[in-house]
């Protein structure tokens, strides 16, 4: 019998893990979440909605159970062995996943008030994005959204290119714990802000679990570059050109038209809200009417 060990053939596919929300231990809801490294320190990144269970807009609970989330259980992938496979070698890294738990407050109670994530300095929770500062055990395996074994470029972005929503629809993995790829293609112009704010529209139909997913944009063949010749123009690639675009954060609408519309909000606002390091607001403390 062949005893094969299947390999991962991109490595996009480890920077999302799947979340769930839970209230002690009832589980809310299903979402994405994935690491962000900057200057050394690993963060947690994820949506606004998805650590305090409300809707932004509006600040409604999303829960049917109408609770508020004051932890995260996390799958995440822990190194247990090596393995040789034919076309890596016999130093593969075996993994498996675990689940652990995060907790979104440092003070304990039913009613919390003091989350250990961070909000974007000017637009709160206008901007659907939050990042929580995360140490790593020995052993575990993340690969953050930026990591420099991804081979990221500086992508010239514009409208109709296609990028990928890594994350678990209604809380599906992609076999062994990895995530879903799902296509969509950039629906708006990206260095114009929508609604005044740093966010991209997409066009692609996604479900609920894929919020906190990161949004890449991928291109095969010929691509320009943002940086320019000097004569002027921007630069001309051919090849794989990959670009962290952000972090999808859900569909604009419940109709046909807006259901087929999602949000991206830019991958700056994670730099942006690491850097002012503005502890959010507890949602036990937040009201409809606030």
């Amino acid at each position: 019998m062949d005893n094969k060990v299947p390999e991962l053939r991109d490595s996009l596919s480890e920077v999302p893990f799947r979340i769930s929300m839970c209230f002690k231990d009832i589980q809310l809801a299903i979402g994405t979440a994935f690491t962000y490294l900057y200057q050394g320190q690993l963060y947690l990144v994820t949506n606004w909605h998805n650590v305090t269970g409300r809707e932004p807009s509006t600040l409604k609970l999303k829960s049917g159970e109408a609770a508020i989330p004051d932890r995260l259980r996390i799958e995440i992938p822990v190194m247990v062995g090596t393995a040789t496979t034919k076309s890596l070698g016999p130093e593969t890294i075996c993994l498996e996943w675990r689940e652990t738990e995060f907790l979104l407050y440092e003070d304990t109670g039913e009613y919390p008030t003091k989350p250990v994530w961070y909000e974007h300095p000017q637009h709160g929770h206008e901007i659907d994005v939050v990042v929580a500062p995360i140490g790593v055990p020995e052993g575990i395996s993340v690969c953050p959204a930026n990591d420099s074994k991804l081979n990221l470029s500086a992508v010239l972005l514009r409208p109709s290119l296609d990028v990928f929503i890594l994350g678990f629809p209604r809380g599906m993995s992609g076999g062994a714990k990895f995530p879903v790829w799902k296509r969509g293609s950039i629906a708006s112009e990206p260095e114009i802000d929508v609604d005044n704010l740093p966010k991209i529209l997409i066009d692609t139909a996604t479900r609920e679990g894929m919020s906190g997913s990161p949004v890449y944009l991928c291109q095969i063949g010929y691509f320009q570059s943002e940086e320019k010749y000097d004569e002027g123009g921007y630069q001309r690639c051919l090849g794989e050109g990959r670009r962290f675009l952000g972090v999808y954060s859900g569909r604009i609408g419940d109709d046909n038209f807006q259901a087929q519309l999602g949000i991206v909000w830019k991958a700056s606002v994670i730099e942006e809200i690491i850097q002012a390091a503005q502890v959010g607001r507890s949602s036990f403390e937040l009201s409809c009417t606030s």
